[in-house]
């Protein structure tokens, strides 16, 4: 990788250390010539990525979702700092910045293209989630009914709180709560959990990455609410079906070149 010339600092002042976490960055960088970009506002403003090389997001997982939309439109790799507790994307630690961002900055990484769920109403309205889409009963308190369908096959029938589709970036997030599988970044496959679903032998189901799904409700059932990476996407009652896929666009995410997504799980979900 060629060195980097113009990076985007994007703080999460809401974070404990995390304005000290970037005072530290911005050094670093000016230090070796980097031109730094910074911001505390979220969402970004239009084009804050464009023109950078790279951005460092300092906080915890959601405020790296919170720059898939720009990072995949402009192509910006994303580099996470850290200070959640139980953050699965970022691939730098605080306490070795000193360390391991100075031959970053010098080109010393490599991109890891992780994949995103598309999905999109009978309107055509089209979005992205980087770690899940949740589709959930829209009656308070009630069991939902939803059918998902390949093409014209049905393929099952949820009695169940929800439904979690995730991306094997988010396999260890909301999936992994709702008792679903954990996938490798790596994996070319979409996740299917159900929440709370009211039969035993209602599973998770994994499809590949080449298949679509279309996801309908009973009549009668009150307009579901869906969410993508935590957020609520559609100011008005979606139009059902559903249509959910893997994308064709990728989140450019830097990894130091001595990262592992075993020693990442090892570390995070105690194992051992």
């Amino acid at each position: 990788m060629n060195s980097l010339r113009t990076v985007a600092l994007v703080i999460n002042h809401s974070k404990e250390g995390a304005l000290g976490i970037a005072e530290e960055v911005e050094k670093l960088c000016l230090a070796l010539g980097v031109e730094v970009r910074k911001t505390e506002q979220f969402p970004l403003v239009d084009s804050f990525l464009e023109g950078c090389d790279a951005c460092f997001a300092v906080g915890g997982d959601g405020t790296l979702l919170h720059l898939m939309e720009q990072a995949k439109e402009y192509r910006v790799p994303v580099a996470g700092i850290g200070l959640g507790k139980l953050g699965f994307l970022a691939t730098l630690s605080t306490e070795h910045l000193k360390q391991s961002l100075p031959p970053l900055l010098k080109g010393e990484f490599r991109i890891c293209e992780r994949s995103l769920i598309e999905f999109e109403d009978a309107r055509n309205r089209k979005f992205f989630a980087l770690n899940d889409l949740v589709v959930k009963s829209g009656d308070s308190g009630r069991l939902g009914r939803f059918c998902v369908f390949s093409e014209n096959e049905r393929v099952v029938d949820y009695a169940c709180d929800g439904i979690i589709f995730s991306t094997p970036t988010g396999s260890t997030a909301y999936n992994l709560a709702a008792g679903g599988p954990i996938a490798h970044p790596a994996a070319d496959v979409m996740l299917m959990t159900p929440i709370s679903a009211h039969t035993l032998t209602s599973r998770p189901l994994v499809f590949p990455a080449q298949m679509s799904l279309q996801i309908t409700i009973e009549e009668k059932q009150a307009i579901p609410l869906i969410s993508a990476d935590g957020r609520e996407v559609f100011l008005d009652s979606p139009k059902l079906p559903l249509r959910v896929s893997v994308a064709k666009e990728t989140f450019p995410l830097i990894e130091v070149l001595d990262y592992s997504h075993f020693r990442v799980l090892r570390n995070k979900l105690k194992w051992g």
